[in-house]
């Protein structure tokens, strides 16, 4: 466990706790490594993280013994969304070291998923025009390797994308992105918006589709 990380500390208490409201273990299901769970900050119903138990900054740095589980868990996934809400997006802001976000909001290892109509993949290469494809998650350590940060994303139709990153990134871009192409800018902090409303529904459609 790392002080101050928010998945850690709530794995350790086994409950999620916002604005005096206990929500329990929000946890949806689990394999031996990861953890299934509403995102905070839900932008639309459905919306789900997969976290890794044990502490890494990001998912470029999870061992390579994982990967494996983390496909088919990602597959599993991407089928209670599918059947439930629609078919989803995959997403990640990687920091390659503590501090250095990439975007990201909690150095701790976690893809975002979630039922999404609209492609995004143009508006992400509208800004960060070098990018380049993969086949497998473990392709994803290449960028830890080299000590660079990255966005990962998985389209639609499953086509999976590492975009390199330098300098600083906007703090939640691709959640940014995603509020916006959806008509809701607003909302797209989760800080500021945590669509608990949405969140608790999530909560109650899927608790037992895994």
């Amino acid at each position: 466990m790392l002080n101050n990380c928010v998945f850690c500390e709530e794995f350790q208490c086994q409950s999620f706790i916002l604005k005096n409201e206990d929500f329990g273990n929000r946890v949806l299901y689990e394999t031996e490594n990861f953890k299934v769970l509403p995102g905070l900050g839900h932008i639309m119903e459905g919306y789900l993280l997969i976290v890794s138990k044990d502490h890494y900054i990001s998912v470029g740095e999870l061992p390579g013994k994982l990967f494996k589980e983390l496909e088919e868990l990602q597959n599993k996934v991407s089928q209670v969304i599918s059947k439930n809400y629609g078919t989803p997006v995959f997403f990640e802001h990687g920091p390659a070291a503590c501090g250095n976000k990439g975007g990201s909001c909690i150095d701790h290892a976690h893809i975002h998923a979630l039922p999404l109509e609209q492609s995004i993949f143009e508006d992400i290469k509208k800004d960060y025009n070098k990018y380049y494809k993969i086949k497998s998650l473990e392709e994803i350590k290449q960028q830890f390797v080299k000590d660079q940060s990255y966005f990962f994303l998985e389209t639609q139709s499953k086509d999976r994308y590492i975009f390199p990153l330098s300098g600083i990134i906007p703090s939640q871009y691709i959640r940014k992105v995603i509020a916006e192409k959806t008509g809701q800018p607003e909302i797209w902090d989760w800080r500021q918006h945590e669509g608990l409303d949405k969140l608790k529904n999530t909560i109650k459609k899927l608790k037992d589709k895994f």
